[in-house]
């Protein structure tokens, strides 16, 4: 464990269910978020916990992984070429809502460490506890999505941005509040990265749903109104190797309300 030191072809999206002995059957997917570094010695077992859940019965349909590298460890021997500090605001702002919680019964780690997941927006833990955190992607399954969300991607002419329509309706039960936020990611499926310093020194890193784009907080139209982003693809990566992710999120809770995500391999470009 580490702690902060200080200083659109259209392609529509579809919900599958899946079910299994012994366990619930999930409703819908479920955003799981992990907080990384390729320079903590920690890291590695939660990004191998992430790269295993299509093997361990848990895909798209079920979960949606998106790793954030941070840049808190880049001074301490090695520089992460994943790192943002946006990506390490967003850590941060988890940490000074308050709002996070730990597993059911069990005491909470505090504030900003690595490697932090994050389930659903509500709880988190350390990212390579795979024994807390597959019964939590399951609690959160079974828990109803407050919204509909659909989402429409295209590729531009250029190739050089994913043009995204989003529409987001509110269930009858949970009536659309002013600080509902979608936000936008664009991940890189896999990468292996040679560490040459700090405390993976020796080491190559194989990392996925890494995230290299996330668009600000965007506002939900209460009458259900199209929101539309364009999201500019790395440079260098073909689409086979993103994929596209979508999430709604309330503001004053932290609860991720919805998510959806897009192989970009399975949307043509366009003519």
């Amino acid at each position: 464990m580490r702690t902060l030191r200080p200083a659109l072809a259209l392609a529509a999206l579809g919900l599958a269910c899946a079910s299994g002995p012994a366990r619930a059957a999930p409703t819908h997917p479920v955003l799981i978020e992990l907080f990384t570094s390729q320079g903590c010695s920690s890291c590695p077992a939660a990004d191998a916990f992430v790269a295993d859940l299509p093997r361990l019965g848990f895909g798209r349909d079920r979960v949606v992984p998106l790793t954030f590298h941070v840049d808190y460890w880049d001074d301490l021997g090695w520089k992460d070429a994943f790192a943002s500090p946006r990506f390490t605001d967003r850590q941060r702002a988890y940490a000074r809502s308050g709002r996070l919680r730990a597993p059911a019964g069990q005491d909470g780690l505090h504030g900003v460490y690595t490697p932090q997941m994050v389930v659903g927006g509500q709880v988190h833990f350390s990212g390579a506890r795979r024994d807390v955190a597959l019964p939590e992607i399951q609690r959160q399954a079974s828990m109803p999505e407050a919204a509909d969300l659909s989402v429409q991607v295209a590729r531009e002419t250029s190739g050089r941005d994913v043009l995204v329509t989003t529409r987001v309706t509110a269930q009858a039960a949970a009536p659309a509040r002013d600080d509902w936020r979608l936000f936008v990611a664009l991940a890189q499926k896999q990468a292996r990265t040679a560490v040459a310093h700090g405390e993976n020194a020796g080491e190559t890193l194989t990392e996925t749903a890494i995230v290299r784009w996330l668009s600000p907080a965007l506002a939900v139209s209460s009458d259900g109104a199209p929101v539309q982003v364009s999201a500019p693809k790395p440079a260098g990566l073909p689409p086979r190797e993103l994929e596209l992710v979508v999430f709604l999120q309330e503001q004053s809770t932290g609860r991720v309300l919805a998510v959806r995500s897009v192989d970009l391999a399975r949307v043509p470009a366009a003519d």
